[in-house]
């Protein structure tokens, strides 16, 4: 930025000084004086070289701000990733620890919550490892982010990933705030339901033309009414002051080129996106 700063600076020395030359020469030009001729040109040479110069100037301001652009989406997708290799390690620094109790519980006969303690491992272990397929590290990162989520909630939340995501011409952000309107309204519609009874599944594939993400729930089923309603601002099962997020996900969704439809039980909300190679 600091280089961006100095070169406005010299943009506007010059700008002033081609001024002050332009100016010059108006007077000259009046003159009756005809030896004062080359003087003019010369002059007006010199102004129209600092016109150059500022074109070059501004040029070079405008690529210095894309790569500063490109460099602050790197930066972001590395932290991103590192985040996700964090996970990874985590997991894998902790999994002789799940295989002891594992272990233990066979040892005492507790078939049963064995069972459940590994296959809560497997869920674990297979959305991770699911996130990793993603081309799109930052995405994942907001997944793994939402899985933390779910956990802490003693929410059921498996993620099947079967693309990734190399040709899709959605930006990060606004993917994000799709999938993160549609998980979170997820996650509230399950919280009222025992925790065995609590799941949200998350499916990312592709066809031939187009990208699929699909968002179920175990909550309770739509009605009719609000189903037909229900990306419309202000409706909402939720209450009063409530039912922006349906809105602004449908607003984005189309802005992109894509759809977006809901069947009422399971409550599943389904975005499609045309492949950007398409």
């Amino acid at each position: 930025m600091a280089t961006a700063n100095h070169s406005y600076w010299l943009i506007a020395a010059l700008l002033g000084q081609s001024l002050l030359i332009n100016i010059a020469v108006q007077s000259l030009q009046l003159s009756q004086y005809t030896y004062y001729k080359p003087i003019v040109i010369g002059a007006n040479l010199v102004s129209l070289s600092f016109y150059l110069m500022v074109l070059l100037l501004i040029k070079k301001i405008s690529e210095l701000k894309q790569q500063q652009q490109v460099l602050e989406r790197k930066e972001t997708e590395l932290d991103s990733v590192q985040s996700l290799l964090r996970t990874v390690r985590a997991q894998r620094h902790d999994i002789i620890n799940h295989l002891d109790t594992v272990y233990a519980l066979l040892s005492l006969g507790k078939e049963v919550p064995a069972r459940e303690y590994a296959s809560h491992l497997v869920q674990i272990a297979g959305n991770t490892s699911h996130l990793i397929r993603l081309e799109q590290p930052v995405i994942a990162a907001f997944l793994q982010n939402k899985l933390n989520q779910a956990l802490t909630k003693e929410i059921t939340m498996l993620i099947d990933v079967s693309t990734d995501l190399k040709d899709l011409a959605v930006k990060p952000y606004a993917l994000i705030t799709i999938l993160g309107n549609l998980l979170e309204n997820a996650m509230e519609a399950v919280e009222t339901l025992p925790p065995d009874q609590r799941w949200i599944e998350l499916e990312i594939s592709r066809a031939n033309l187009y990208y699929l993400f699909t968002v179920s729930n175990s909550g309770p089923p739509l009605d009719s009414a609000i189903k037909d309603v229900i990306f419309q601002p202000g409706v909402s099962t939720k209450g009063p002051d409530r039912g922006l997020g349906l809105a602004t996900v449908k607003e984005v969704v189309e802005n992109h080129g894509g759809t977006i439809e809901v069947e009422a039980y399971p409550v599943t909300f389904r975005v499609k996106f045309p492949c950007q190679s398409t």
